[in-house]
């Protein structure tokens, strides 16, 4: 019970932020700029849709969980609002699940928003609406899901600052992991164990990435898209964990 009523607290909080609307603004007008200007790429029009529509959901809704969630983790105790939240029958756990589970919320539905503006822009342009569209358009919330347990993490140790930084370099890192491999295979020594040791430590958000199936409706393999959500949701838990040890040991002023 406390733990959704911090959600809806946290959501609460974000409903006031401009940055919310702000970035779904931008992210629509984007996906009806493909559209517009897709007539410019002959034979290639329903790639271009799709391919801006679908880069879209991963790149704003990474933009609005740095922009809402790392000042929105510190401002509670700015206030002296987390002290006086703690003293209640409110444990430290319930305010790390809490505040994820309200910037999940709320960024789940942005994305979603973003997902139906695009597949409403395809529908519009004559796209099909494939399987692998839709199936883009979920990893997209799932990768969303991951992200914020990224920023979950370092908000519970660092500053605002810091933790955007942080979370910005995992989510780069994170779609490069596959590089990081062909990297240590050409290295030796520390630096290839530590390339490794990158790769499965970062989240791999290159799995969450199907667009040039999307755009070219390349069948996906047997079972991927069950994998790929299992393993979302273990890493997210896993980071979930982590911070909840990390925000037990710390001193709130």
């Amino acid at each position: 019970m406390a733990i959704l009523t911090l959600a809806k607290y946290t959501i609460r909080g974000y409903l006031k932020e401009r940055i919310l609307l702000v970035v779904l603004f931008f992210a629509v007008v984007l996906m009806v700029a493909s559209w517009a200007l897709s007539p410019l790429a002959v034979g290639a029009q329903r790639k271009i849709v799709v391919d801006i529509g679908l880069a879209a959901l991963s790149v704003f809704g990474t933009l609005l969980i740095v922009l809402l969630g790392a000042g929105s983790y510190h401002q509670e105790k700015e206030r002296g609002i987390l002290k006086a939240l703690l003293v209640k029958p409110i444990t430290r756990t319930d305010w790390v699940l809490g505040k994820y589970f309200g910037t999940v919320l709320t960024v789940v539905s942005v994305v979603l928003a973003m997902a139906l503006v695009h597949l409403g822009v395809m529908a519009a342009s004559g796209a099909a609406i494939t399987a692998n569209v839709v199936t883009a358009s979920w990893l997209a919330v799932l990768e969303a899901m991951v992200v914020t347990a990224v920023l979950t993490l370092f908000a519970s140790f660092t500053s605002p600052v810091l933790a955007s930084f942080f979370t910005l370099a995992s989510v780069a890192a994170g779609h490069l992991s596959r590089d990081l491999l062909t990297f240590a295979d050409r290295v030796h020594g520390a630096a290839r164990h530590a390339a490794i040791a990158a790769y499965y430590l970062l989240p791999n958000l290159g799995l969450f990435n199907v667009r040039s199936e999307a755009v070219h409706d390349l069948p996906l393999a047997d079972g991927f898209v069950w994998s790929v959500t299992v393993y979302g949701l273990f890493y997210a838990s896993t980071l979930l964990v982590l911070s909840i040890l990390i925000f037990r040991m710390r001193e709130v002023n």
